[in-house]
């Protein structure tokens, strides 16, 4: 009797995670497709966080499999999104449409994650490192395309806190409205390196807490010397800071969550 109900609620989140991770915002597009407004974007956003998360822990007696069709499935629309990326541009004729759609597979697997970690009694470790295994691909994608930029490009340096990053905070506070670039890069020098201490935890089995801390503080530092060194991108004191709190808040939630499982484990 639980079989067929099962595989409905199995196929429920198939359809929920799938058609998540393929919401893109594009300017070639109209509709649920196309890009309208900031407020849109992040709505989409929240509601693709809040829909993944649901259908996870509606199928929290059946996280092995989701966990495995997830980890397929992601590698497969990686090599999609790459294509799409350098050749037909669906996601938008512009960088940051297609930005917006890696930033979206980002909100996918993050409801993903927090169902996994919300729904999971035993077996959490194994099934956390599987998750972030699969999801390092991307990761280090989405790394390569934002920051290894082309040498003696676009270049200009800031070395006053406040003058670079923080100016678009600024800008959305005193404007009272979202404008959808600043917001993107404000917020995503922050979110993007939440996942480095988890991905360094479920890549090196033997690392310690500290190495993951040293290595973690040390990235923003080889972004910023590369981008100074080769001449390209903005080199910017405000980056390091921001850059530096978002790996801090992944770190702390690492330490978190090791710790609520392992008394669980007890």
């Amino acid at each position: 009797m639980n079989k067929p109900r099962n595989k409905i609620k199995y196929a429920l989140f198939v359809v929920t995670y799938v058609l998540s991770c393929l919401s893109i915002s594009s300017d070639r597009f109209d509709g649920y497709l196309g890009y309208s407004s900031t407020e849109y974007l992040l709505l989409k956003f929240g509601l693709v966080i809040i829909f993944v998360l649901v259908m996870t822990l509606i199928n929290k007696n059946q996280l092995e499999k989701i966990t495995e069709f997830s980890s397929i499935f992601l590698n497969v629309l990686l090599a999609f999104f790459l294509f799409d990326y350098f050749v037909t541009h669906i996601s938008g004729n512009y960088t940051y449409y297609r930005m917006w759609w890696l930033s979206i597979i980002f909100m996918a697997n993050a409801g993903l994650y927090i169902g996994i970690s919300l729904g999971t009694k035993t077996d959490f470790q194994r099934l956390s490192k599987r998750f972030w295994l699969a999801f390092l691909p991307t990761y280090i994608t989405t790394f390569l395309l934002v920051f290894a930029r082309k040498p003696n490009t676009y270049f200009e340096v800031n070395t006053k806190f406040g003058n670079g990053l923080l100016s678009y905070f600024d800008y959305l506070v005193n404007h009272f409205h979202f404008n959808s670039w600043p917001l993107f890069n404000f917020v995503g020098n922050v979110v993007f390196f939440i996942p480095i201490a988890f991905l360094l935890n479920a890549t090196f089995k033997k690392i310690k807490p500290y190495q993951i801390f040293i290595v973690g503080l040390c990235i923003p530092f080889i972004v910023e010397g590369y981008q100074y060194i080769f001449k390209c991108g903005s080199v910017d004191i405000d980056d390091i800071v921001f850059n530096t709190a978002g790996f801090l808040l992944g770190f702390a939630a690492l330490a978190i969550e090791k710790k609520i499982y392992k008394s669980k484990a007890l």
